[in-house]
């Protein structure tokens, strides 16, 4: 028996990069006040992750490539902006900050739901949870100063910035050395 080739891979939103420039504007901002071990996301990697398949083979991709493009045809093109600076799993904790999502928070929950839907037809992996729409901006193993992300996610905001989601993509993530690389694998286009 032969092994099928596998891919790592995951389904997201892509963002332009006049919002790019501005998670990089609030990562130095953050980095001005955030000491201790972390690590931050390179810009070029950061976008909304809708679902993460995780390890899928070649018969599986094809079968995604069709449930993301279904669900590209049920969803309208819509307006996506940046909310707040937060951490999962809190603030006085983080192990992840991210940048919330102000406009387009009810159309991204309702294209993950419509793809966990497809995905769970076909029997795949179980659904994530709890789906809440957000950009990776640093994971922590530590932080120097308890309080300090409170205080600064008070100071430092988002400007309002929206933009046009149009598409939903599906990208191949491989783990190198050098940190992770993405490619992009298939894209389907949201109605008009």
């Amino acid at each position: 028996m032969h092994m099928k080739n596998t891919l790592r891979a995951f389904i997201a939103v892509d963002i332009t990069s006049e919002i790019r420039k501005e998670l990089f504007r609030l990562q130095s901002e953050l980095k001005k006040s955030l000491k201790g071990n972390i690590s931050w996301v390179e810009l070029k990697n950061i976008h909304l992750t809708l679902r993460f398949l995780g390890q899928i083979n070649d018969e599986q991709l094809e079968e995604i490539k069709k449930i993301v493009e279904e669900t590209g045809k049920k969803i309208k093109k819509f307006n996506l902006g940046l909310g707040l600076i937060r951490a999962f799993p809190d603030v006085s904790n983080p192990r992840i900050v991210w940048v919330g999502i102000n406009y387009g928070f009810k159309q991204l929950n309702e294209i993950n739901a419509e793809l966990e839907d497809k995905l769970e037809i076909i029997n795949f992996t179980v659904r994530e949870k709890h789906f809440h729409p957000h950009f990776t901006i640093a994971r922590v193993k530590s932080i120097d100063g308890k309080n300090i992300l409170p205080e600064i996610t008070r100071k430092i905001r988002p400007k309002l910035l929206t933009e046009a989601v149009d598409k939903l993509i599906i990208f191949q993530s491989e783990l190198t050395p050098q940190g992770a690389k993405h490619t992009e694998l298939f894209e389907a286009k949201l109605s008009t």
